[in-house]
C-alpha cells in the first residue's frame, strides 16, 4: 500500500494492524489506538499529518516508521507546511479568565472512554460570552476542526509538559438551521430508493450500540463502503453528531421511521 501525509491512520490499520504498535512506539499517546472504541473513533478522522501534529513530531518520522514494516512511501502528494498547521484564531491575552467554562478529560481518555458526548454537552450549554477550556494530553485536532465548521474558534497552549489546554469560543451565532438534514421520504420511495442498489447493499444494526459506538460503526463502514453501494441502517434515531461528518464526504441520507425507537437509514453517494 502506497501510503503520504494524507492517508488516514484507519486506512494504515486495515491494511497492517502491527501500525499500531507501530505509532504507539512513536508518541506514547498514541497507545490509545490500542483501546477498540478510540481507535474507530478517531482513526478515520486523523491523517499521518493530523497524528504527526498531535504527537509533536514529524510526518517524515511516521513515513519512516510505516515504511519499516512494508508501506511505500508516495512522495508526490506532499502537503504544504503551513496547511498542516490548525490556524489559532485569538489570541490568549483576550480571554476572559473569569468567563472559564473548564473540563479536563484526561480521566475519561485514561480509562479508555470517549470524551466526545461529554464535550458536545458542554458545547451545547455553553453561554455565548464564554469560553471553553478542554484539558487533554494532545491537541484535539479532529475537534478542533469540527467546532470550526459549527462556528468555534480555537487556541491551544502547553502549560507543561504532557498536558495541553484548548480553548474554544463562538465566533458567530450558529443555529441547528445550519445542520445538514436528513431527507424524510415515503415507505414506498425508501423501499424504491433501496431497490434500486439490488445486491450492492450492505445492512447494519447499531440500535443495540451505546453511544458513540452507532456514530464510530457508521463512519467506518461507509468510508469501506465501494462505489455504486450504499449502506442500509437500523437506527433508534436521527444521528443528528454524524450528519455534518456524513455532508463532508457527501453522502446523501434517506431515512424512513417505522416508530419512535426505531429508523432505517439508507445511506449512498450520487451516481
Amino acid at each position: 500500500m502506497r501510503i503520504s501525509e494524507k492517508t488516514k491512520i484507519s486506512q494504515i490499520i486495515k491494511e497492517n494492524p502491527e501500525a499500531i504498535q507501530v505509532i504507539a512506539s512513536i508518541n506514547k499517546h498514541f497507545k490509545k489506538l490500542a483501546n477498540p472504541v478510540l481507535r474507530k473513533l478517531l482513526a478515520p478522522r486523523v491523517s499521518i499529518a493530523d497524528a504527526a501534529n498531535i504527537g509533536g513530531t514529524t510526518v517524515e518520522v511516521f513515513l519512516e516508521k510505516l515504511e519499516e514494516i512494508g508501506f511505500e512511501i508516495d512522495n508526490s502528494k506532499k502537503t504544504k507546511i503551513e496547511d498542516l498547521t490548525i490556524k489559532q484564531e485569538f489570541k490568549m491575552e483576550n480571554i476572559n479568565k473569569e468567563k472559564l467554562v473548564e473540563l479536563d478529560v484526561r480521566p475519561t481518555i485514561e480509562a479508555g472512554n470517549d470524551p466526545f458526548k461529554s464535550i458536545m454537552e458542554a458545547i451545547k450549554v455553553l453561554p455565548d460570552d464564554k469560553t471553553l477550556l478542554i484539558i487533554n494530553v494532545f491537541e484535539p485536532i479532529p475537534l478542533i476542526n469540527h467546532l470550526k465548521e459549527k462556528g468555534y474558534e480555537s487556541k491551544t497552549e502547553r502549560p507543561e509538559p504532557g498536558v495541553v489546554n484548548t480553548y474554544f469560543r463562538k465566533s458567530l451565532q450558529i443555529s441547528d438551521e445550519t445542520l445538514p438534514e436528513i431527507e424524510k421520504t415515503e415507505l414506498n420511495d425508501f423501499e424504491l430508493a433501496v431497490s434500486e442498489y439490488g445486491e450492492n447493499i450492505k445492512t447494519i444494526d447499531v440500535r443495540h450500540l451505546e453511544m458513540p459506538e452507532p456514530m464510530v460503526t457508521i463512519l467506518q463502514e461507509t468510508e469501506n463502503l465501494p462505489e455504486g453501494h450504499a449502506l442500509f441502517v437500523h437506527h433508534k434515531r436521527i444521528p443528528q453528531f454524524l450528519l455534518p461528518e456524513l455532508k463532508k464526504r457527501e453522502f446523501i441520507i434517506l431515512s424512513h421511521e417505522l416508530d419512535e425507537n426505531n429508523l432505517n437509514l439508507l445511506i449512498f453517494k450520487k451516481k
